[in-house]
């Protein structure tokens, strides 16, 4: 399957293990899109992959996307912005003429209809992710089901599997990808031109929901999740609202990036992180259109967009550790240890922490504002991350306490 793709394609995908791809001749009743992190249908390796793999099988495609109450840190915060980004791509996928069933977890409806379409089918194709909760559910499901699943690499220009090993200096990185960097921001992404069978939506196991008729709050209200932690009114999901943002940042911003990008007290930054973790926009685009644009700020922005950010993809790729200590250097290890010992005037408790009750004003400044906006500057991120080591017990703690304080909030 995966060697039948165009180059840009296969160099993109893998068989997530060894059996699958010994099983991969099975047969099925269609092919299966998981879609999770890739929630777009422009430039997407892993809705063209599967798109690609119905029409050589002659077979339906079907692509199922779902919303769970199970991931770690599932809130009204993160909810709201996944609904979005669904309904935007619902109607997308009705544009194209393909079928597109979502399933919300919540009650009356918890049902887990994943196991039974993917033993149905020829296929699954999901999106290569290397972190949690993604990575888990994946897991799960290749445990459960021998039917070949491939993973297709969504988020890096410079694909993950290309890289072979985990780079912890950003110049190492740089060096290794610029080749790859290059020979891709000269393409332009290659439209897919196949009509995919129609699927069945009857033979579904549940009813797929509309979200075009649907009032998102009161689905979010529904879900048995942290109701807590509100969203962000000033950043909607889906790809409508990313490109748009992109589009105001590059047409009136980006010229001064290089200047502004490090006073958080000025609007220099792009704030697109939370739209490309979830895939709502394509980086291909993004990058294509930054590299055009050909000045020393477009310079700056492609440095970190392409090596900063893809360096930690790949990071995460190779180094299934990626979030425990173990996977900080071994000089910075010993540094952090060294210091555990040393004196702490204050030690605050989690609470204190995430409302921001420290005795430091810029710190509760910097935690106020990812309560209520759902993001930091990247200077006062940094900022932010050091001080918790003097108020823990030991870096592991400071560890713990800023992936949770970052994952459940920003």
């Amino acid at each position: 399957m995966i060697a039948s793709l165009p180059e840009y394609l296969e160099e993109r995908a893998r068989f997530k293990n060894t059996e699958q791809q010994l099983n991969q001749e099975v047969n099925g009743e269609f092919v299966l899109y998981w879609m999770r992190t890739a929630v777009r249908t422009d430039e997407n390796p892993a809705l063209d992959t599967a798109r690609l793999i119905a029409s050589e099988s002659n077979l339906p495609l079907l692509i199922y996307h779902s919303i769970s109450e199970h991931y770690v840190f599932a809130s009204d915060r993160h909810h709201t912005f996944m609904f979005e980004g669904a309904r935007d791509v619902q109607q997308q996928m009705v544009d194209l003429g393909l079928c597109y069933a979502f399933h919300l977890s919540k009650e009356g409806h918890r049902e887990k209809h994943l196991v039974s379409l993917a033993n149905r089918a020829r296929c699954v194709v999901t999106e290569e992710m290397p972190t949690d909760p993604a990575k888990r559910f994946l897991d799960i499901l290749a445990s459960r089901t021998s039917t070949p699943i491939i993973c297709a690499d969504t988020a890096c220009i410079a694909p993950m599997k290309l890289l072979n090993k985990a780079y912890t200096r950003a110049f190492e990185f740089r060096d290794a990808t610029k080749h790859l960097h290059q020979e891709r921001l000269r393409k332009e992404w290659p439209a897919v031109k196949v009509s995919n069978l129609s699927f069945d939506i009857e033979s579904l196991p549940f009813v797929p929901l509309d979200l075009q008729n649907e009032c998102i709050p009161d689905l979010v209200s529904q879900c048995q999740i942290d109701h807590s932690i509100g969203p962000v009114a000033d950043t909607v999901g889906g790809s409508t609202a990313g490109y748009q943002r992109w589009d105001n940042f590059k047409g009136q911003r980006l010229r001064k990036y290089a200047k502004q990008r490090n006073n958080a007290l000025l609007d220099g930054v792009s704030r697109m992180s939370a739209y490309l973790h979830y895939g709502m926009v394509s980086p291909f685009r993004i990058a294509r259109e930054a590299a055009e644009i050909k000045s020393g700020s477009a310079d700056k922005y492609l440095d970190e967009l392409l090596v900063w950010r893809e360096l930690a993809y790949t990071f995460c790729f190779h180094r299934t550790d990626h979030d425990q200590w173990t996977a900080i250097p071994t000089w910075a290890q010993q540094t952090l240890e060294s210091h555990s010992d040393d004196a702490r005037p204050q030690l605050y408790s989690w609470e204190e922490l995430a409302r921001g009750e420290t005795n430091d004003a810029l710190w509760n400044a910097a935690q106020q504002s990812l309560l209520r906006q759902g993001e930091l500057h990247n200077n006062v991120r940094m900022t932010w991350g050091k001080a918790i080591l003097s108020w823990t017990r030991s870096p592991q703690e400071a560890l713990s306490m800023m992936l949770d304080l970052n994952h459940r909030y920003a």
